[in-house]
């Protein structure tokens, strides 16, 4: 009687722990995966734009099918200029011009564009970085 007691009261614990196992490797795996986008975006990034001083990256999204992954990007430039936009990324990307720069009119929206548009160009320079994790870093 004891033993059936122990087994019942066993059998949701090892559950539990398999479900907490399984649970933590997803999340393990899903940081993983967003660092590798974020790094190769910062590169994307500084592959297209001149004078970024600072990337600040959040709210990453991505989807299994067909494996699109996009972000929120806040970039300041040297001259302590800052755009905020929402980004899609492709790890196979080298530069990234694309997006949707946020704005409460078109004509907020179209200044932005006309200011990234003009800073076309290469950041040599290392760079800060914020990523979504909270972490920072230099690239």
């Amino acid at each position: 009687m004891k033993s059936k007691k122990i087994w019942l009261l066993l059998i949701p614990v090892v559950i539990l722990v398999i479900v907490g196992g399984f649970m933590l490797k997803q999340k393990m795996e899903e940081e993983k995966r967003n660092r590798e986008y974020e790094v190769s975006l910062v590169k994307a990034l500084k592959n297209s734009y001149a004078g970024i001083e600072e990337i600040r990256i959040s709210d990453p999204y991505y989807t299994d099918k067909p494996g699109s992954w996009s972000c929120d990007v806040e970039m300041k430039f040297k001259d302590n200029t800052i755009i905020s936009y929402g980004i899609n990324h492709s790890l196979d990307d080298k530069v990234n011009h694309d997006g949707v720069v946020k704005g409460n009119t078109n004509a907020e929206i179209n200044k932005q564009w006309e200011i990234l548009h003009s800073r076309e160009g290469k950041t040599i320079e290392k760079v800060i970085v914020y990523y979504s994790d909270n972490e920072k870093g230099e690239q």
